[in-house]
């Protein structure tokens, strides 16, 4: 899961966000697979394909020790797709579970906003746990408002341009939206939430240490320390029984 970048940070890519080239491959082939081997072998054969496909794609994650959890999240998405098309025998049933999905999002998201409860904000405490108090933080609450409303946005241009193409019978061109307003959409939509966050409610850097010096156990020791004496510095705290912090000391002579 992406976490939300420092105040420092470089900006997240594009690249970054979508996971790459790999993630980019993982969340379109098997529907690819699916849509060309349907059209000429029919739904089954397209069926096994996609399937077979996302499987695969697994076995080679795992053989080349990468991250699987994108990977596995699509097998189980590409299985209950098949088992919905297999279902209602229709190639354009494979792709009635993501228009739900999309629907069902569109709708949790406004309704959190709505009840004053954005889901944008219980996800950047999880993600940051300095966030925790965002319903208390009046910027912090504004900037979780602007994130729920872009995923409310980005659930609703799927559902809505998938729907019209799945009620039209055009399972190519469903195909062809699933994975343009897939995984790029879902790219731009972490950019633009990240980038709102950080302008709307930029955390504090974390603070640097005094020049010269180095903290212990909450307190600023300034100078350097020797076998529990003070060269060139102002305090020390000593180790062991009698340890404490001692009287400045006098600079060198």
């Amino acid at each position: 899961m992406p976490r939300l970048p420092a105040p420092d940070a470089q900006p997240m890519s594009m690249s970054e966000a979508i996971g790459g080239p790999r993630g980019i491959l993982d969340s379109s082939l098997p529907t690819v697979a699916f849509v060309t081997v349907n059209s000429q072998a029919g739904l089954t054969a397209g069926i096994v394909v996609a399937v077979a496909t996302a499987v695969a794609l697994l076995a080679l994650r795992i053989v080349r020790r990468e991250p699987i959890q994108q990977t596995f999240s699509g097998l189980f998405a590409v299985g209950f797709a098949a088992f919905v098309a297999s279902r209602t025998g229709d190639a354009k049933g494979f792709f009635l579970p993501g228009i739900a999905k999309n629907a069902l999002g569109t709708v949790v998201a406004l309704l959190s906003v709505a009840v004053r409860r954005p889901i944008g904000g219980y996800l950047m405490a999880g993600l940051d746990t300095r966030y925790a108090g965002w319903r208390d933080d009046r910027r912090q609450r504004r900037a979780a408002i602007w994130a729920t409303l872009i995923w409310a946005v980005v659930f609703g241009l799927r559902f809505a341009v998938q729907g019209v193409l799945y009620l039209a019978d055009r399972t190519g061109w469903l195909a062809a939206a699933n994975i343009a307003l897939g995984l790029p959409l879902f790219g731009v939509a972490v950019l633009a939430s990240f980038a709102i966050v950080r302008r709307l409610a930029p955390l504090p850097p974390k603070p640097a240490d005094p020049a010269g010096g180095m903290v212990v156990e909450g307190e600023v020791v300034h100078g350097e320390v020797v076998h529990g004496e003070v060269v060139h510095g102002d305090a020390v705290r000593a180790d062991g029984p009698g340890g404490g912090v001692t009287a400045p000391a006098d600079p060198p002579r």
